[in-house]
C-alpha cells in the first residue's frame, strides 16, 4: 500500500445509529467527507445532513449482497463497520472490505467475532495487502495497550486481569443489549480466558475480587468475555489473561430477554464515564496497574475507530489481522487520546 498524502476516503457501514452519529461528527471535524453505506438511503442522507455532511456519497448495499458491498467499498482507503451483534451481522462487511482492497476496522466487543476475524480472515487480509483491526472499543483498545505496558514492569510472565468500570452506572443502548443477547450463553459462562498458552473456557475467575480505583474495599467480580484476552497474548508474554466485571452488573446482563430489550431506549444514558483497569500480577507478587479514564463509552469508541481508520488509510501498518499494540506504539497511541479528554496512568502497588 502507498503512503496516504491527501484526505483519506473512508466508508462507514452503519452510520445511522447512536455511535454512527459520533463517527460522522468526528469525520466532519477532521475534514473528511465519508462514503455512507447501508440499506436505507433516506436514513443515511438524514444522518449525513445532521452531521453537516450534505455532500457525503450514499451507496446502498444490503448485508446479504456481497457484490453490492464490494462495489460500495471499492475506492475506499478504509472501512469502519458500526453494527450491533457482530456475531450475526459482522462478517459480510469484513469480507467485502477485504475483497475491495480496503483496510477495515469495527466497533465489535465480542470475543466470538474477534476469534473468527483472526482465524478466518487474517490470511485473506494479508494476501490483499490490507490491515484489519477489529474490536475497536472504549474497553478493548485501552486494555490491549495498557497490558502491553504494565506487563513489562513486573517480573514475568505476568497474570493480566482486565476490567471495565462504569463510573455513573448508566444504561447502555438497545444495540448493546442486542449484542449481549446474541451471545447470551457466552456472556453468562464467562467466555474465554488465556492460560497455559491457549484459550480456555470455564466460568470461574482466578481473581474473584478487585479493588477499583478510588475505593478502599474490594468488589466481587466474575469472569467476563473480554476481547483483549485474545489480543494481549499476541504481543506480550503472559502466564494468563482474564476479563472480569462487577458481579452485580453481570447479573443484570445475564437476565436479558428479547421482551426486556424491547423496553430499552435506543439511546444510552447521558452520563457514560468509565475506567478501564488492567492489573499485571508479577511472579514476585508485585502488582502494576494501568488505568484509562474516558468520557463516554459510545463517543470514545467512535473516536477510536476514526483514529484507527485514518491511521490505517495512511498505509504504514503491516497487512493482516492485528491487535492494536501490534499496529501502533502503545504509549504514543494512548498519549494521542488526550485531545479527546481520554487520559491514562500507571500505578505501582
Amino acid at each position: 500500500m502507498t503512503t496516504q498524502t491527501s484526505s483519506p476516503t473512508i466508508a462507514v457501514y452503519g452510520a445511522t445509529g447512536h455511535t454512527g452519529s459520533y463517527l460522522l461528527a468526528e469525520l466532519h471535524h477532521r475534514g473528511i467527507t465519508p462514503i455512507l453505506v447501508g440499506r436505507n438511503a433516506e436514513r443515511m442522507r438524514a444522518a449525513a445532513v445532521a452531521a453537516d455532511l450534505p455532500d457525503a456519497e450514499i451507496r446502498v448495499a444490503d448485508l446479504a449482497d456481497h457484490a453490492a458491498l464490494v462495489a460500495a467499498f471499492t475506492g475506499a482507503d478504509a472501512v469502519i463497520s458500526s453494527l450491533s451483534a457482530y456475531v450475526r451481522n459482522g462478517e459480510p462487511v469484513l469480507a467485502a472490505a477485504i475483497a475491495a482492497g480496503a483496510h477495515y476496522t469495527d466497533i465489535s466487543g465480542e470475543q466470538l467475532f474477534l476469534k473468527k476475524v483472526f482465524d478466518d480472515y487474517a490470511a485473506a487480509a494479508e494476501n490483499a495487502g490490507v490491515t484489519v483491526l477489529s474490536g475497536i472499543t472504549d474497553n478493548n483498545v485501552p486494555a490491549d495497550l495498557l497490558a502491553h505496558l504494565v506487563a513489562r514492569r513486573v517480573n514475568g510472565p505476568a497474570e493480566i486481569v482486565v476490567s471495565h468500570l462504569s463510573k455513573s452506572r448508566g444504561n447502555g443502548s438497545k444495540g448493546s443489549a442486542e449484542t449481549v443477547l446474541a451471545s447470551l450463553d457466552w456472556f453468562r459462562d464467562g467466555g474465554w480466558h488465556f492460560a497455559d498458552g491457549e484459550l480456555r473456557t470455564g466460568s470461574t475467575a482466578k481473581h474473584s475480587e478487585m479493588t477499583f480505583p478510588g475505593e478502599s474495599a474490594p468488589t466481587a467480580v466474575r469472569k467476563f468475555p473480554q476481547p483483549p484476552v485474545l489480543t494481549i497474548p499476541r504481543h506480550t508474554e503472559v502466564a494468563s489473561v482474564e476479563g472480569v466485571l462487577a458481579a452485580d452488573i453481570l447479573a443484570t446482563l445475564g437476565s436479558f430477554t428479547e421482551q426486556l430489550i424491547e423496553q430499552i431506549p435506543d439511546a444510552p444514558s447521558s452520563d457514560l464515564r468509565y475506567e478501564v483497569i488492567v492489573d499485571a500480577h508479577g511472579t514476585d507478587g508485585r502488582v502494576v496497574r494501568g488505568v484509562v479514564e474516558g468520557v463516554d463509552s459510545y463517543r470514545d469508541s467512535a473516536l477510536l475507530a476514526v483514529e484507527i481508520a485514518t491511521r490505517l488509510a495512511a498505509g504504514t501498518t503491516k497487512p493482516g489481522a492485528l491487535a492494536v499494540a501490534e499496529a501502533f506504539d502503545a504509549a504514543e497511541f494512548l498519549d494521542s487520546l488526550a485531545r479527546f479528554g481520554i487520559t491514562w496512568r500507571i500505578e505501582e502497588f
